[in-house]
């Protein structure tokens, strides 16, 4: 199959695509390029693929070759299966990046790194609770209560991002915090080189479904938490990095204000305004229906995603994500108009100190729900993005 990349035309023959010839000869496998300069599409000037002198050789000598080529990486690994690890304490699973979670650089953003880890939170949840009738990670005595965990604070830190089809492996446990809270951690690695990619925490709280309200964790709970937990405690993030107070937006200098169209008499929000500079920027958005998750709330890894669309241009291009903390306020529902603002802060200084650099670049973040029979807002999300000044977002 002839392709041209950069102006040069070059051939993938076999084994780059085409059959594997250690397995049986109806048995292929799909393999991507493993050359580093060939696969960030560097020039290719003058190349000559391995593979295809290999295939022509064989061609030639009217003899099947099993040799493969420096070039050769197999891509399509199956996953382990999830397991209970480290005395049934720790929660494993496995992941493949999948083309629509990447961006143009080929590599997951923070938005997919949220949705990952949550799935596997959930499955970890299924692992220790089971499932209740109506399908959710539910213990049958605090389901009879009426009492569900709520997160309320997530802070992730990724070093690296992985790329389409690599496969990553992400570790996660669960502790008690306190009289009424509850910690989730995670380590996010890459299976096949074994690289650290990142780490999470996140912070949930237990609340009476019926009255809306904090309820303390049952002692029964409690004991039966104890069976799970990391013995002694275990933090992924470390402790004096995390639950720093995010600042408050000063929004009294706001140039944009709330405006919608009607379509068919109802009301839409439109997008407005969109004013991202160094110090920050503003946009509205609409929730939409395919922005609900299963429990009929916006999905939490969407806030990630408004949140990121107040970075100025340049930033967002040219800087590493290194840390996304949000701290969620309040609920969001399908049809809430949602304006999210983004201003240039100081870099804390714990975490200037600890990965994200003397340079880095630091923005605090606001998304709100606005109510057009008011014209007031009420704060959903209040997070903190730290970008690592002079690196692709995609290292």
């Amino acid at each position: 199959m002839a392709q041209t990349i950069l102006g040069t035309h070059w051939a993938i023959k076999s084994p780059c695509l085409g059959r594997n010839n250690t397995l049986n000869d109806v048995e292929a496998r799909l393999v991507r390029c493993n050359i580093p300069f060939l696969r960030d599409r560097a020039s290719l000037s003058n190349f000559i693929c391995a593979s295809t002198s290999t295939a022509n050789s064989a061609e030639t000598s009217k003899a099947p070759s099993t040799a493969r080529p420096p070039c050769y990486k197999e891509v399509w690994t199956p996953p382990e299966p999830s397991m209970l690890i480290k005395d049934k304490r720790v929660f494993r699973e496995e992941h493949r990046i999948r083309g629509y979670e990447v961006g143009p650089d080929q590599h997951a953003s923070i938005v997919t790194i949220a949705n990952l880890l949550q799935e596997v939170a959930s499955n970890h949840a299924v692992a220790m609770w089971g499932r209740s009738i109506e399908g959710f990670a539910a213990d049958p005595e605090l389901a009879e209560l009426g009492l569900i965990f709520v997160m309320t604070r997530m802070q992730v830190q990724m070093d690296h991002y992985p790329r389409w089809g690599d496969m990553v492996q992400i570790e996660t446990w669960f502790q008690e915090a306190g009289k009424i809270g509850a910690q989730r951690d995670w380590v996010i690695t890459d299976r096949i080189s074994g690289r650290h990619l990142g780490r999470a925490t996140s912070t949930w709280v237990m609340i009476n479904i019926n009255t809306r309200r904090l309820s303390k964790m049952p002692e029964s709970m409690r004991q039966r938490c104890g069976w799970y937990q990391m013995d002694p405690p275990a933090n992924a993030i470390p402790s004096n990095f995390t639950r720093l107070k995010i600042p408050e937006l000063d929004l009294s200098a706001s140039k944009n204000t709330p405006t919608s169209i009607t379509s068919n008499g109802a009301e839409h929000s439109t997008k407005i305004g969109v004013e991202n500079t160094l110090e920050g920027g503003q946009q509205r958005f609409v929730a939409r229906r395919g922005d609900v998750d299963m429990n009929g709330h916006i999905n939490n890894a969407i806030y990630f995603a408004w949140g990121i669309e107040t970075v100025p241009e340049e930033v967002y291009q040219n800087c590493h994500l290194y840390q996304m903390e949000v701290d969620f306020k309040a609920e969001c529902l399908c049809g809430d108009v949602i304006e999210a603002h983004g201003q240039a802060v100081s870099t804390p200084e714990e975490l200037a100190s600890n990965g994200a650099g003397p340079s880095a670049l630091t923005f605090a973040h606001s998304l709100q729900r606005y109510a057009k029979e008011n014209n007031k807002c009420t704060e959903l999300v209040r997070a903190r993005t730290v970008w690592r000044a002079g690196e692709p977002s995609s290292s």
